[in-house]
């Protein structure tokens, strides 16, 4: 891989004599390096911290903090741990060096100063520490680039693959992501989608900028339609220009999304089959009533539990459709459909009170499905389990996301709950997924005594994004 241009190296000369720091300014002022001075080891020590310079020339006789004192504060520091140290000293015993050695240094120029000599040995402990630093730069980029759960690909302005990590390598269906090399990014996706890649790439290309959100399907080996959303950041590889692309596995979210489509379908044919033909026996038991009564006191009895059966399916299907989907979130959006649920919970005994600050925006539907999905399952836990008649429900923009916060001041989840029964905590793992399958988080605050609390954030999308 090429690597852009580093900024110069950077020197820190440490000196409490001015003559002294000149010099050694003077000598490389010429060298190509950003050259920074100290007036002795407590500003050098901050000094370091503050820059990490390449390189630290370092006196060992000082009177504020010694040199050899300066070292070691640097090797102890994570910040300047590796920072080279050279000293400059007019000592030239052995035990001096010895000590020095011992305090972590990296080399020493002797008083007077030979020119050549210090230009030569600064020039190669810098270019030696520069290496490191690269080589341990890469290292970390390739950790990252190989570990990633994403699919990352750098292609060049072409849209041609010179870089595969092995997530996109098995998103495709591949043994190894080297197999990807030379391939077309456009020809790896379905042919509806391909024309509309092209024309991102060659626009994050020209333009020399990020493309965000290009939903496609990504065809892979076997013949199978994979949905995924692609990234692209714009940079330079091999002085040409290219681009880096994350490809992420949008199957789990079109699984979401496809479930909640049957939700839908199953509300309104419940609606229009289930729930009238109920209303429908309802009114004939009704007419029934008026105009046939009968004598015997079984009959009567069986006529008026006919009516609280028919009664009760009523009223259960009502709340079942509720419960798959209320109709207001179609309607009339999320603030509605939680208004209307707090209201329903009110009616069973659990004060909810509701404070909001979107009113009638209407963020798209899986967020709206998923953060009333989540406010309804932790408002069930509030009425099933923590023993309290109160809950709290927030919903908020918060810049580019939206929050729903719900607090109660029940019991509070055990700090290490028992086993339970099978699907004992499917509520909460079901509440982080819907979260985190559309990019958001959940974070549950809770201690025995205190209550729950429960924040959803989850992000907007960009204003141009484009829906699979």
């Amino acid at each position: 891989m090429v690597w852009p241009m580093l900024r110069p190296a950077t020197v820190l000369i440490v000196d409490d004599l001015a003559s002294s720091r000149e010099v050694l300014y003077e000598i490389l002022l010429g060298e190509g390096y950003e050259l920074l001075m100290a007036e002795g080891g407590a500003q050098a020590l901050t000094m370091a911290r503050e820059y990490t310079p390449d390189l630290v020339l370092l006196d060992m006789m000082m009177p504020d903090v010694d040199g050899l004192t300066v070292c070691r504060e640097l090797r102890a520091d994570p910040r300047t741990a590796k920072v080279p140290v050279i000293f400059v000293t007019a000592l030239e015993d052995r035990s001096a060096r010895l000590s020095g050695i011992a305090a972590g240094c990296d080399d020493f120029v002797s008083k007077p100063f030979d020119r050549i000599e210090l230009r030569l040995r600064v020039r190669t402990v810098v270019g030696l520490n520069r290496y490191r630093l690269l080589h341990d730069e890469q290292l970390r980029f390739e950790r990252l680039f190989t570990l990633s759960p994403n699919g990352l690909l750098i292609v060049d302005g072409q849209g041609m693959v010179r870089l595969a990590n092995p997530a996109i390598a098995s998103l495709v269906g591949l043994a190894s992501p080297n197999d990807l090399a030379g391939h077309s990014l456009p020809a790896m996706l379905t042919l509806e989608d391909q024309a509309r890649c092209v024309e991102w790439l060659v626009a994050a290309v020209e333009q020399r900028q990020s493309a965000t959100h290009l939903g496609a399907y990504l065809t892979r080996r076997d013949g199978a339609r994979l949905p995924v959303i692609l990234d692209a950041g714009w940079f330079e590889w091999a002085g040409e220009p290219a681009l880096q692309v994350i490809v992420r596995d949008m199957t789990d979210r079109r699984r979401a999304e496809l479930l909640e489509e049957d939700r839908r379908r199953l509300v309104f044919d419940l609606h229009d089959d289930i729930a009238q033909t109920a209303t429908a026996v309802y009114r004939q038991l009704e007419q029934l009533g008026r105009h046939y009564h009968p004598r015997r006191p079984t009959a009567r009895a069986s006529l008026e539990r006919a009516h609280d059966l028919t009664r009760r399916l009523m009223r259960d299907t009502r709340r079942l459709l509720a419960g798959l989907r209320p109709a207001a979130l179609d309607d009339l959006g999320l603030a509605a459909a939680l208004r209307q649920h707090a209201a329903d919970l009110r009616a069973d005994g659990l004060r909810v009170d509701l404070h909001e600050t979107i009113g009638t925006e209407r963020p798209p539907a899986p967020i709206e499905t998923a953060l009333f999905r989540i406010a309804q399952e932790a408002l069930n836990n509030v009425r099933k389990h923590a023993g309290t008649g109160h809950a709290v429900v927030q919903l908020t923009r918060e810049g580019l996301c939206l929050r729903l916060t719900i607090e109660d001041n029940g019991p509070g989840l055990p700090s290490d709950p028992e086993p339970g029964p099978a699907g004992a905590h499917l509520g909460l793992r079901a509440m982080h997924e819907r979260a985190a399958l559309l990019g958001g988080t959940l974070i549950i605050t809770s201690a025995p005594g205190v209550g729950t609390r429960i924040v959803a954030e989850v992000p907007l999308p960009h204003t141009d994004e484009q829906v699979i």
